[in-house]
């Protein structure tokens, strides 16, 4: 028997490098999360035991929900079980003080989901968002094929979804992908604390929403696991860099994957649904695909588009630097992970507002139309003098307007841009949205416009215009040769005039439904 034992490899190659940390890397992980904890992305113990009690509790409300309810259909006495699992950041231990816990109820095949809708607990109500003991939770339901669900329940086993309502293959899908994400990297501790980091900076940095076409939490964390599998015995303060360094400078569109995708010909309904582009031309179009660890296997990042493509790399690129500069002494963890200005970056912007009669209208309505700006990006993308169109992740609610809501675009432009109209961009936009919310009610008010960034003062307050830090110009070579060609001054006798954009012609372009 050989004295040496070859270590366990995770993931799809060999690692990059199998070095441990040294003195300089644990210093720097050190002071890595005191400076997390300077940004409260831990919670104190007192709101950590309320979490875990809340859980308890609501999984008691299930089991006996679905015990009530098993009384009613099955004449013998059966213990059905039932379950409440959480899945999301706080399964993967990365949660932050006040963020919510994603949920999911487990429910034997005699309770259906329009009990779930129906039902109406008197201190639970299953509805898909509610606040519990001051714990706010995101709720999901699934159907199991099965008599009874037993606590011990292993929903890593691919078979539990035979037989499932497309709904429930859905909602076991995030906790599928949590458990198979902490199996596939080789220290769990490692990868939450280098999520976590990560995670800040991107919603710092305004690149942390899968709806709006960046990456959402799941792909952040499949990023960081595949880190991990190529540096398995290094420290978060590394692997930060690690991260930035490796998917700056990945071959994309080819795929992120933590594991190798096995052939289910037993399931071929759910089989349809895994990433494959050589079988789904739709998969081919894909621009950063980052795939789900379970089956069916999918691609998170399907929402990403020309722009935020080129946005999170231009992030990723600028993140290795600050990390290095980290390395060097020249900077800290502070100048990596704080809030950036996104107005600062932008001199052309698109407004876009709904304005509800009612505030609650416009609490109903903000959640869909949100989700829909990415199709304003994508239709500004095809305009051939649009370079970049980037949605700033954060709403902003108009002052002494409670029942209006504002996003904002920032674009930049091909260098010879001129007489730019985006008019047709926006009427089509709005045209879209209006047939997709037919069924919604109430009188809402679409209207965007253009804004030059002197004139944001108007829309947003100075204390929102002056929020995060303001990143310098770039001053790269190829920046500069730019900034030579376009002059943005008159020179002494000179008579160069910059492009000009005719974006006053968009207005102000409204749509009620």
């Amino acid at each position: 028997m050989s004295s040496t034992m070859s270590a366990p490899t995770f993931g799809i190659s060999q690692p990059i490098s199998m070095d441990f940390p040294n003195k300089k890397d644990l210093l720097l992980n050190k002071s890595l999360t005191e400076t997390l904890k300077s940004f409260n992305c831990f919670e104190p113990s007192e709101e950590t035991s309320q979490r875990v009690k809340v859980l308890n509790k609501l999984n008691f409300l299930v089991k006996k929900w679905i015990h009530l309810l098993t009384i009613t259909r099955i004449p013998m006495d059966v213990d059905a079980g039932g379950k409440l699992i959480a899945f999301g950041s706080y399964r993967l231990g990365v949660h932050s003080s006040g963020s919510d816990i994603d949920t999911l109820v487990l429910a034997p095949r005699h309770v259906t989901r329009l009990d779930f809708i129906l039902e109406n607990f008197t201190a639970f109500v299953p509805i898909m968002t509610f606040k519990y003991s001051g714990i706010d939770i995101d709720l999901l339901f699934a159907r199991l094929d099965m008599p009874t669900v037993p606590d011990n329940i292993d929903l890593s086993d691919d078979n539990i979804l035979k037989n499932l309502d497309p709904e429930s293959v859905r909602s076991l899908n995030g906790c599928r992908v949590a458990e198979q994400l902490l199996k596939q990297v080789p220290n769990q501790s490692t990868f939450c604390e280098t999520l976590r980091a990560v995670k800040l900076w991107a919603k710092n940095h305004g690149i942390y929403s899968n709806a709006i076409g960046f990456f959402g939490g799941i792909a952040w964390a499949i990023l960081v696991a595949r880190t991990c599998q190529l540096y398995p015995n290094a420290a978060p303060s590394k692997l930060i860099q690690k991260v930035f360094f490796v998917f700056s400078t990945w071959n994309w569109p080819s795929p992120v994957i933590l594991k190798h995708m096995e052939n289910r010909f037993d399931m071929q309904n759910l089989s349809q649904l895994v990433w494959d582009p050589r079988r789904n031309y739709a998969d081919r179009l894909h621009l950063m695909p980052i795939i789900t660890p379970s089956f069916p296997e999918q691609n998170s990042t399907h929402n990403v588009s020309r722009s935020t493509l080129q946005v999170i790399q231009n992030e990723m690129k600028e993140a290795f630097k600050i990390c290095e500069h980290v390395q060097k002494g020249k900077a800290t963890w502070k100048d990596l992970l704080e809030e950036t200005n996104f107005f600062c970056k932008y001199r052309h912007l698109i407004a876009v507002s709904i304005n509800a009669e009612k505030e609650k209208e416009d609490t109903d309505f903000a959640g869909f139309f949100e989700s829909r700006i990415r199709q304003l990006v994508q239709l500004l993308e095809r305009n051939s003098q649009v370079q970049i169109a980037q949605v700033n992740t954060r709403k902003f609610k108009a002052p002494f307007s409670p029942g209006k809501s504002q996003w904002f675009i920032g674009l930049e432009f091909i260098q010879a841009a001129k007489n730019l109209d985006l008019t047709e961009e926006i009427k089509r936009f709005k045209k879209i949205i209006g047939n997709q919310a037919k069924e919604k009610i109430g009188t809402v008010q679409i209207d965007a416009a253009y804004v030059k960034k002197s004139k944001l003062i108007t829309y947003i307050s100075a204390a929102e215009l002056k929020r995060g830090k303001f990143m310098k110009k770039d001053t790269s070579p190829e920046k500069e040769n730019a900034n030579r060609k376009r002059p943005t001054t008159t020179q002494s006798g000179d008579d160069v005039k910059k492009p000009r954009t005719a974006f006053n012609s968009i207005g102000s372009v409204q749509t009620t439904f």
